[in-house]
């Protein structure tokens, strides 16, 4: 990728967490680059494409998710997916509050950002993990629990409140308490 591509995509996700999509414009996207405007649709056809390039990786993430899930997971799986996801998560703090702060403008474009049936069978794949009765229910809980933690930390309502805190130390905080809630070393 060239720099000022990454520079336009660094701006833009600036704007679009602090400001929100609707309210940022391609004009002032570009004049926080420092190009023009027909500069910037070199690289980008459109607002709305710009986006969806912001939020790429985490379809990505998603397929690993899909992954943990098909193992049939284990506390101890869990446990190391859960430290990959954190890993993924921390090094794009920024992404999360574009993500939390845009959720209108996720709904719309959410057909252009997923195949829906993908999205339903990601649903139902981890309704299927903690329904399946193979696994103990203590062991589907605290799996479950684990996300709610993660979410809950790093998303609302946790977001602002722990957004200053060192990545390297919030990520140790949360794994040891993944750990605990799941019983694992």
């Amino acid at each position: 990728m060239t720099d000022t591509r990454e520079r336009i995509l660094e701006v833009a996700l600036d704007l679009f967490a602090s400001d929100g999509y609707e309210k940022v414009s391609l004009r002032e996207i570009a004049e926080r680059v420092g190009v023009t405007k027909p500069a910037l649709y070199y690289y980008f056809a459109n607002k709305e494409e710009l986006f969806l390039t912001l939020v790429e990786p985490i379809l990505t993430m998603s397929e690993q998710l899909a992954q943990l899930l098909d193992e049939g997971p284990t506390r101890e799986s869990w446990a190391r997916g859960c430290a990959t996801l954190l890993d993924w998560i921390l090094s794009r703090r920024k992404l999360l509050e574009l993500l939390q702060n845009n959720q209108s403008t996720l709904h719309t474009l959410g057909p252009a950002l997923h195949d829906d049936e993908e999205h339903v069978a990601m649903h139902e794949r981890v309704d299927a993990l903690f329904s399946d009765e193979r696994l103990p229910l203590d062991d589907r809980v605290r799996m479950a629990g684990c996300i709610g933690l993660v979410v809950g930390v790093l998303s609302f309502p946790g977001q602002s409140a722990f957004a200053r805190v060192p990545a390297d130390d919030l990520k140790a905080l949360l794994l040891s308490a993944i750990r605990d809630l799941l019983q694992v070393d």
